[in-house]
């Protein structure tokens, strides 16, 4: 299959140019923001995407193995980060035929792939691979999905394992971060729903929403401790990232109301668990990641500047949505800005 690329593209980190990296899913929320970060940081990055591939980009479907191989043999990766993901529970719930094609299949021709070529594979994976009965989760916590995409997601760090054992398995919570449009994250969704009036938010499952800024910088460092330890391949396995700020969409709400300046008077939590009829949620999702953070002190690191204040962040991310045009109030509440469609 050509000429192999040995770990970092052979490189030296030390050197200004720091090797090659292959990121999959470059379009998404999660794969913009490591796109950003590896080339600001002096990396050579090729980002492959599909149905929203730009110039700056390859297009690339992923499905199609013969593509995804011809990407291999033609830019040599040292380093391949797979993003790419369908993340919707819902949406996979009742195709799990595709569900295993996207998240499980595909992510075995990656680590084939990486295997092949000496690179070290980043797969990004899901705290949905556990039910939520055992919280807090630790690395060798045993997985128990009761969902559709917790089980697809599960059947991709199977084929990991069993394809690239030097590979690492990186599950992260619900991500947020700069969006394209609000509806990008379930998140910024919340948005449309607090200013649209009265809300009934869930206040059953707990989330730690985990700004794709920092995860992107985490993903970094961890990268470049990676190709400065001798021999590399040392960190395989399962590693977990989250922020610790708890929250469920009912405190997100909040947090959205008061970021906009609306009365928050008009927000109800719903203690009770979602009635049936969508992908069924854990609804306890705390993981332990004390794996990556011994490794990110034990180099330099300080793993809490990796975790930024959730309502900050969250404002600064909403500020291209919001106008000036004031809500039409009901009686009690107050005028605020309200989202700019696009």
């Amino acid at each position: 299959m050509g000429n192999k690329a040995p770990c970092c593209g052979g490189r030296d980190v030390s050197s200004g140019f720091r090797g090659k990296v292959l990121v999959t899913g470059a379009t998404g929320l999660l794969g913009r923001q490591v796109m950003r970060v590896f080339q600001e940081r002096g990396w050579k990055v090729r980002g492959l995407a599909f149905s929203r591939a730009t110039e700056a980009l390859v297009k690339c479907d992923l499905l199609d193995v013969s593509q995804l191989a011809y990407q291999f043999k033609d830019f040599c990766p040292g380093i391949v980060i797979h993003c790419a993901a369908e993340r919707r529970p819902d949406k996979l719930e009742s195709d799990k035929d595709y569900a295993i094609r996207i998240n499980a299949d595909v992510v075995r021709n990656v680590g084939n792939l990486a295997k092949e070529y000496q690179a070290w594979l980043i797969y990004l994976s899901t705290n949905y691979v556990f039910d939520g009965k055992q919280a807090p989760y630790d690395e060798d916590a045993t997985p128990c999905p009761i969902n559709v995409y917790g089980e697809s997601k599960l059947a991709g760090e199977r084929a990991v394992a069993e394809v690239h054992p030097g590979a690492a398995i990186l599950r992260v919570p619900l991500l947020y971060g700069p969006i394209e449009k609000l509806e990008e994250t379930s998140v910024t969704g919340l948005l449309d729903t607090v200013v649209a009036g009265y809300a009934k938010l869930d206040n059953w499952q707990e989330r730690f929403p985990t700004n794709t800024e920092d995860l992107a910088l985490v993903i970094e460092a961890f990268c470049t401790i990676q190709c400065r330890t001798p021999g590399h391949g040392s960190f395989g396995g399962i590693f977990h990232w989250q922020a610790n700020e708890r929250h469920t969409k009912y405190s997100m709400g909040m947090a959205i109301a008061e970021i906009t300046g609306l009365d928050t008077t008009h927000i109800t939590p719903v203690d009770s668990a979602p009635a049936p009829g969508s992908a069924p949620r854990p609804q306890f999702e705390r993981m332990l990641c004390k794996r990556l953070e011994s490794i990110l002190t034990s180099n330099g690191f300080q793993p809490d500047k990796f975790r930024s204040d959730f309502k900050t962040c969250l404002a600064r991310h909403l500020q291209p949505f919001l106008g000036q045009t004031k809500v039409q109030p009901e009686e009690g509440q107050i005028t605020s800005a309200v989202p700019v469609k696009s």
